[in-house]
């Protein structure tokens, strides 16, 4: 079977406008200077009859000499990117367009929010970005292990008509990272029921949705007006769209029980990083709990 030492595929294709773009310097724990930078691609593209407009993040890490000490010629092409056009500094029809891909790949990115709660999610990194004339496109291309395959359900507890199936993605060094992605057309979905399956090693392509959602609701009091209320809530999705026709066969696929070792280790680090987040809350200065401490002072009107 596959060593969990061997990498999965994970290649991300990302052309599209920048919509703004950020720029940070510093110097490493090794004392290597280094240059990083966070951009927001806008990408429109369609699907099944669908166009969809999409602002991606994808951040860029490059430091300016190799582990070998030699001048690292990403960083010198990395100087160009300061003057790229961006949506919005020039508007959309002045900005550059710009081409993230061969060495673009995703990562499971998980943190702990303010309230204690561990979120999980997805980011882009990337070591090329250029400028480019191509169609706008945001797609993956990964090797993944399943996990799960289930219905989506909504809040309600209801069928959405949309399916998701849960996969492991291999990194680098044998850790693994969980992703979910969904399926929406009928016709797939009923493929991947028929023919994939938990513990298979399969391919899934797709595009990639970072898009926003308004939710319309009516506040309605015990008298006077209703007051109609909007909240907006980012969407960011891995839409699959087609993959391999089966399970891979026995030589190209992960075994289970070293995916298995490679979950356990992931479960160590995402308990560590809620440890972490505990002692940096409770390492907090004491000032700040007192600045939310209700005020008594007294007004002049009281």
């Amino acid at each position: 079977m596959k060593s969990i030492n061997e990498q999965a595929k994970n290649t991300v294709n990302l052309v599209g406008k920048v919509v703004d773009a950020t720029f940070r310097s510093g110097t490493t724990k090794l004392n290597q200077p280094y240059e990083s930078c966070t951009l927001t691609i806008r990408v429109t593209q369609e699907y099944h009859g669908r166009e969809e407009t999409s602002d991606i993040q994808v951040s860029d890490f490059v430091t300016k000499f190799t582990k070998q000490n030699k001048p690292n010629p990403f960083y010198e092409s990395f100087q160009s990117l300061k003057d790229l056009k961006t949506i919005q500094t020039h508007g959309e029809s002045e900005a550059d367009t710009v081409s993230v891909g061969r060495m673009c790949s995703i990562s499971e990115n998980n943190f702990v929010s303010r309230n204690g709660q561990l979120i999980h999610g997805w980011s882009l990194n990337t070591r090329t970005i250029t400028r480019a004339k191509a169609q706008e496109v945001g797609t993956f291309d990964l090797d993944i292990f399943i996990f799960d395959m289930h219905d989506e359900m909504n809040r309600e507890g209801e069928p959405t008509g949309r399916f998701i199936v849960k996969g492991g993605l291999v990194q680098y060094g044998g850790s693994i990272d969980v992703l979910e992605f969904v399926w929406e057309e009928p016709d797939e979905i009923n493929y991947v029921q028929r023919n994939w399956n938990i513990n298979d090693t399969v391919n899934i392509r797709g595009r990639i949705r970072v898009t926003s959602e308004e939710t319309k609701a009516t506040h309605s009091g015990g008298w006077g007006e209703d007051i109609p209320e909007t909240t907006t809530r980012m969407v960011r999705e891995l839409v699959a769209c087609t993959g391999s026709e089966g399970a891979f066969e026995e030589d190209f696929a992960y075994d289970p029980a070293e995916i298995k070792r490679a979950m356990n280790e992931r479960k160590a680090r995402l308990e560590q990083l809620q440890v972490d987040a505990q002692q940096k809350a409770k390492s907090a200065p004491k000032t700040e709990a007192a600045a939310a401490a209700p005020s008594s002072k007294r007004y002049d009107w009281e």
